[in-house]
């Protein structure tokens, strides 16, 4: 059953006979997990992979179905009326039209590509499939013999693919290119997309590397998508290329790795008089050839220790470091992430999970404890790559506070970029608005296109294994499939209306009949909002001290719920089929104060329930949201609303008009990810606070 929000936009697609079948029902999770990747990481827990996890109803379920059905072809859609597939047409020489958008174009259509085939893994259709098969075609045949292809090089500049790699995102089109074919390998078996890959990352790894050309893209996103490629084909050259890429970082550049001098940074003068639209762009552009930090190539990765520059970049280096450590020996680049990590969450993440404050007009990090909300920056993209670094610290490290951030940034910075319809997005995501509107498309269409990728793959941020131990992330209506080391598949079955209650009902069904009773462990992580620490640091605290107790219970005995210092509940024992673990997570609604140095939120408060922080939407309140404040002993109430934007549960109570003594008017709070989706008006997350 398709959810509400839902079926004009299901009726308008059908009307128009977009290419998408109807879809059936989700289908079920494989019998085992595939076997991991060669070769695995060498330090670590193992991912689950998303194929193998099938959430369905609950929460996440319509999101899902939404983002299939709507959102996917929707993107392409846009993408190929904007001229990104005819770009590959003319590079091969099919099209006479016209060469469109700019150098980074094909980055876009490759994100969306790989959202529908990690879609296609979930749901049956055979036109997208179709489609998709199409489009990536019409890209393999652009591809150069000896590898190459990037459409807007092909087209023109030839000589020059491969210059000024600080602006002309050489690396990050392929990136994402390899790993669109990654996802077209998981869903295909077929090794044709994989290979046109292989032979762009071997064109790039003749030129990069050691002895070769000492050089860095400015938007890191290939290293990342190196790792992966070396984990579909066992090449260790391309995770040696991805370290290569981040060690070159903080380097001269040239023929040799050679020490870079600070001071040749130095800032160009603007040329006198009025400048001409040509001249005001190559002014941008050498400014953005300054190595100030904005691309994290001012220094070596392992001597970075402050979050600097431009956070989506930043979200990928750092996830690339992590991934780096779980795979090879890289001495300094742990000490670099921990310190990375302690300043990121500790002075400069918004309680949204969110990243970036456009201070220095990089679209990046502030200065520590500098968090304004009307103009937070919070680009989509960055929450997309600060969810990525948590999970992959979560890998690394096996504690639950990455996996507490993790889902801060999913339900909050990461749902609040794409509408409920699953057709409209946003690029910035502030926590105050005096009135905005979502885009149908962006032209520049990194966060469209992100969201497109990310949200089919969430299923395998849900759980991780180690030597026989399956860790429990995230919950959510569905069931799961995890193989243990012995190659032991594991069922397990998720009943749960999380986020908007904290009652879990797991049932463990381990594989029947077998020689010996089957012993792991199922570590249950218990959130830090749970524990009474809204994130993992004094950067953001609640009102109260005290917290509810959480309840476990296996097989409706009292199970212990005393945390090990991993941030799981850690549960050891010969599982029979069967077996259900109940917990029981108390959600009362949470005051939240920022840190003494936030400036921004002084006299102000928040509200949380759950891992879902809320706002203030003009469209259902009597009064100006700047025009009242809330006393800290208010009744607060939380109360279902199930017709109300695809079924939320909001919270009422009343506030005091500032400066007057007339009667308290009453006020709702949505979650802040479901703003914008009715009329336009203003908003707020941090709500004055009567003294």
């Amino acid at each position: 059953m398709l959810s509400p929000i839902k079926l004009p936009l299901l009726a308008l697609l059908l009307a128009t006979a977009l290419s998408l079948s109807a879809p059936a029902a989700p289908a079920a999770p494989a019998a085992t997990n595939d076997p991991p990747p060669t070769p695995a990481p060498i330090r670590g827990l193992l991912e689950v992979n998303h194929a193998t996890v099938n959430l369905h109803g609950g929460f996440w379920g319509p999101r899902l179905e939404t983002q299939h059905l709507i959102t996917v072809p929707h993107a392409l859609t846009e993408l190929d009326d904007d001229g990104h597939v005819t770009n590959f047409d003319k590079a091969q020489g099919s099209f006479d039209g016209p060469l469109r958008g700019h150098h980074a174009f094909d980055s876009d259509l490759h994100k969306a590509l790989e959202g529908a085939l990690y879609s296609l893994q979930h749901f049956e259709g055979r036109h997208l499939r179709q489609r998709v098969d199409d489009i990536i075609g019409r890209i393999l045949a652009a591809q150069h013999p000896d590898g190459f292809l990037i459409s807007y090089f092909i087209v023109q500049h030839q000589d020059r693919r491969w210059e000024d790699l600080r602006l002309e995102h050489q690396m990050y089109n392929a990136g994402h290119f390899f790993e669109m074919a990654v996802a077209h390998h998981e869903l295909t078996g077929e090794d044709r997309v994989l290979n046109a890959a292989r032979r762009f990352a071997d064109h790039i790894d003749g030129i990069f590397g050691p002895s070769k050309r000492y050089d860095v893209d400015g938007h890191q996103e290939v290293e990342l998508a190196l790792i992966k490629l070396y984990r579909a084909t066992g090449e260790r050259r391309y995770l040696d290329l991805a370290k290569f890429f981040l060690d070159e970082r903080g380097h001269a550049h040239g023929t040799a790795r050679l020490p870079f001098d600070p001071k040749t940074a130095v800032a160009p003068v603007r040329p006198p008089g009025p400048l001409t639209p040509e001249q005001r762009q190559e002014f941008f552009r050498a400014q953005l050839r300054v190595r100030n930090g904005r691309m994290q190539d001012h220094k070596p990765v392992v001597d970075q220790h402050e979050a600097v520059g431009h956070a989506v970049r930043a979200g990928y280096m750092y996830s690339a470091m992590t991934d780096i450590v779980r795979f090879m020996d890289a001495p300094g680049y742990e000490p670099a992430l921990t310190d990375l990590w302690r300043d990121v969450v500790g002075r400069k993440m918004y309680l949204t999970g969110g990243l970036g404050t456009g201070q220095y007009g990089d679209e990046g990090f502030g200065d520590p404890y500098r968090l304004p909300n009307e103009s937070a920056y919070c680009e989509s993209c960055a929450a997309i790559a600060h969810v990525l670094w948590e999970y992959r610290m979560n890998l690394l490290e096996g504690q639950a506070k990455y996996a507490d951030t993790m889902e801060l940034a999913l339900y909050n910075g990461v749902l609040a970029g794409i509408a409920l319809s699953g057709d409209k997005f946003c690029y910035e995501n502030p926590l105050a608005s005096s009135g905005s509107e979502r885009s149908t498309w962006i032209g520049l269409a990194c966060c469209p296109a992100n969201l497109t990728r990310i949200l089919p793959q969430v299923g395998g941020l849900f759980y991780a294994r180690g030597p026989r131990t399956i860790y429990v992330n995230l919950y959510a209506a569905g069931e799961a499939t995890v193989k243990l080391d012995s190659n032991t598949p594991v069922r397990l079955a998720q009943e749960t209306d999380y986020p908007w209650n904290g009652r879990v009902r797991l049932t463990v069904t381990p594989p029947t009949p077998t020689p010996t009773p089957t012993e792991f462990t199922i570590c249950l992580r218990l959130p830090g909002w749970a524990l009474g620490h809204p994130v993992p640091s004094d950067l953001y605290r609640y009102a109260e001290t005290n917290t509810a107790a959480t309840r476990l219970t296996l097989n409706g005995e009292p199970a212990g719920t005393t945390p090990a210092a991993d941030g799981y509940v850690h549960l050891t024992r010969s599982w029979q089929p069967g077996d259900v673990l109940e917990l029981d997570l108390p959600m009362p609604i949470h005051r939240v104060y920022a840190h003494p140095q936030v400036e921004a939120d002084r006299d102000r408060v928040a509200l949380m329930r759950g891992p879902l922080v809320y706002c203030l939407e003009a469209v259902d309140q009597n009064f100006d949201l700047t025009q009242a404040a809330l006393s800290p002993k208010a009744e607060l109430k939380a109360e279902p609303r199930p017709t109300l934007l695809g079924g939320v549960t909001v919270l009422t109570g009343e506030m005091q008009p500032v400066g007057k003594e007339p009667a308290p008017v009453p006020f709702t709070a949505v979650p802040y990810y479901a703003w914008q989706n009715r009329k336009p008006g203003a908003m707020q997350v941090w709500i004055k606070e009567k003294r």
